[in-house]
């Protein structure tokens, strides 16, 4: 299942940051369903292009009730971001369990 996202985000699909974001969801055995993504582009004054354009993604955690807001754009990393407070615990401990080979698993590689 992917995660639900409201606002423009064709801004951050468009270059694979919404794929990125689940990604980093899976690898720290988060649901995908338990978050939503609400981006909203910042005005700049004189941008003729909106490819230069900054924008806001709020991340939240619909189970938790916990969220965030980063900046996406031109020289932003938004998900390298997230990570750092998803990994902190700020998003709350992970659903899913993720496989811990055993010792003797470990021995026969």
């Amino acid at each position: 299942m992917t995660v639900r996202c409201e606002g423009d985000s064709r801004v951050m699909e468009l270059v694979g940051e919404k794929q990125d974001f689940e990604a980093e969801l899976s690898r720290f055995g988060f649901r995908h369903e338990d978050f939503s993504l609400c981006v909203r582009r910042a005005s700049a004054q004189g941008a003729k292009s909106s490819w230069l354009s900054n924008y806001a993604v709020q991340v939240s955690n619909v189970t938790t009730r916990k969220c965030n807001v980063y900046w996406g754009g031109p020289r932003e990393n938004w998900v390298a971001q997230f990570v750092l407070d998803l990994v902190n615990g700020l998003y709350g401990e992970p659903a899913l369990t993720r496989f811990v080979p055993h010792s003797s698993e470990l021995d026969a590689a």
